[in-house]
């Protein structure tokens, strides 16, 4: 029996760069990189010794086919994917399980909990791995997968993911695009944007020791209406506005 499973990534995005690069360090054959752009899959596969390939027909026989590409790329991909008896997983925190079915009755979900940047090394021992399988024994081999990337390792139902999806959206993507809208607001006044970095460390720290309503500071917290009205008439910008108003409203519904 072969001890590790040969790998096909479907995708050269950030998720397939990053699963691609653990995979193979974790000593994992990777036997193709896939992507509609072809430079894409082959700047992929140099990293992971694998072969580069463009179209579905090309992939090779594999243990195990990883999708990770966009949301709405899925159902054409799929459609056009052969049969398989090897196991199918996809990689997204918002589709559920069920979508591979058509192409094997071995599919399942292995879906890595964080925020990738190809720029940007992540180390996975810090990365939580949530998978869902169609059976027992797609169970165990995605187990198996999983602990060899990270210690953090969850079963999740696709009701519970698509719910851990979008909890992620508020506590990364919202909260880094209020980040730009600081950035903006200090550079309007030849702020250096670093000066409030320490602040973002500090905030993030602190939930590891309290809870969000806990830590919870500032003047929407302390009803403090008068400084309120003098943010809300210094911002610029319409949507900005209508940001601080909500954002302030929601805090100050907070319960600790």
């Amino acid at each position: 029996m072969k001890q590790k499973k040969t790998i096909s990534i479907i995708g050269a995005g950030n998720v397939a760069w990053h699963l691609a690069k653990q995979l193979f360090a974790c000593g994992y054959a990777i036997n193709a990189v896939y992507s509609r752009n072809l430079d894409n899959a082959k700047t992929l596969a140099e990293q992971v010794e694998a072969k580069a390939v463009n179209k579905i027909e090309l992939i090779p026989p594999s243990d195990l086919y990883l999708f990770a590409v966009k949301d709405d790329a899925y159902s054409e991909l799929i459609n056009s994917f052969p049969k398989t008896t090897a196991i199918c997983v996809h990689t997204s925190g918002s589709l559920e399980m069920d979508i591979l079915s058509k192409i094997s009755d071995n599919y399942g979900v292995l879906y890595p909990f964080q925020t990738f940047s190809k720029n940007k090394a992540v180390d996975f021992q810090h990365v939580p791995i949530c998978i869902e399988a169609s059976n027992p024994q797609v169970e165990n081999v995605l187990l198996n997968v999983a602990n060899k990337l990270s210690p953090i390792v969850r079963l999740l139902s696709s009701e519970q993911r698509i719910y851990l999806h979008l909890a992620g959206i508020f506590a990364c993507n919202f909260t880094n695009a209020l980040y730009f809208i600081a950035e903006q607001i200090a550079k309007q006044q030849q702020i250096d944007f670093d000066i409030i970095k320490p602040l973002i460390v500090e905030t993030v720290h602190k939930i590891e020791t309290l809870s969000p309503a806990e830590a919870q500071t500032g003047p929407a917290k302390r009803n403090d209406l008068a400084i309120m009205q003098k943010h809300f008439e210094l911002l610029t910008k319409p949507q900005w506005k209508e940001i601080y108003k909500l954002l302030s409203e929601s805090v100050a519904e907070q319960e600790a």
